[in-house]
């Protein structure tokens, strides 16, 4: 889902994206299982979601895992639409036990990259000046897992703001509830979280000194309470933790089809 987000956001796409959570209208997992397994509800959504018009302006990495080695590759997209980006996008939504088949890719069997790499933050970590010209002055990190602290795998003078979500709805386990009431709940709920949190972030200096000293602040607010809780998604995080004593990172970051225009600045 990670990956689609990111469609989202790169290819100006986030009405679209709400809609489709809006209209999966269920709240019971074993009619999500149904819809996800039997309905091929993700397969359905990638078709419906991505255009031969589409133009990503912001650039897009996703992780595939790839077994049985556990290794991880990083794919970046970015300008107009390829359709050879389909089977790579298919194989990052190809989680395990959700699946009963994975992909296929390059001759090697591939699942849902967040197996291995589910906050992917190394490769922006490695390539940001390749896409900004005086590097990143800011990476905001968003996920659900809520032990997860990036010091813990990553040295960097850039200010790192990682936020669990999870805090939207105190932490309570219903990442599985789409229900219309539920999904319109959270919305909001994130709503009103991001102008908080924009508002402390932009609201008068945005220097880099300035937007470290309130992600400290943010950090030391949500810490306490984000001890007391786990991950939403509790084999996602063994199964990254497990990845990193089994992880080959040599040679792991790949440009897929950067652009198919010659004019575009950046191809592969």
């Amino acid at each position: 889902m990670g990956m689609l987000s990111g469609y989202a956001v790169a290819a100006d796409k986030m009405d679209v994206y709400e809609s489709f959570f809006r209209n999966i209208q269920t709240g019971k997992m074993i009619t999500l299982l149904w819809k996800v397994l039997f309905e091929r509800l993700m397969r359905k959504q990638l078709n419906a979601f991505t255009r031969a018009d589409d133009c990503l302006d912001i650039p897009l990495c996703f992780p595939v895992s790839h077994i049985p080695l556990y290794s991880v590759k990083y794919y970046w997209l970015l300008g107009r639409h390829n359709p050879r980006w389909y089977k790579y996008m298919k194989a990052a939504l190809n989680f395990p036990f959700l699946n009963f088949f994975p992909s296929v890719l390059n001759g090697r069997l591939a699942i849902d990259g967040g197996a291995t790499d589910n906050i992917p933050l190394y490769p922006l970590l490695a390539r940001h000046k390749e896409f900004v010209e005086n590097g990143l002055d800011l990476i905001i990190v968003m996920h659900f897992d809520a032990r997860y602290d990036y010091r813990a795998d990553f040295v960097t003078d850039l200010p790192v703001l990682e936020l669990d979500l999870g805090i939207c709805n105190g932490f309570s386990k219903k990442h599985y509830d789409f229900s219309a009431e539920y999904v319109d709940e959270m919305i909001n709920a994130s709503y009103a979280y991001g102008q908080k949190i924009c508002e402390r972030l932009f609201g008068t200096d945005c220097s880099r000194e300035s937007l470290q000293r309130v992600i400290n602040e943010i950090f030391l607010e949500e810490h306490p309470l984000r001890q007391q809780n786990y991950s939403a998604d509790r084999l996602v995080t063994i199964l990254n933790k497990l990845g990193k004593f089994l992880r080959n990172d040599a040679h792991c970051h790949r440009d897929l089809y950067f652009s198919v225009d010659p004019d575009d600045k950046l191809r592969k």
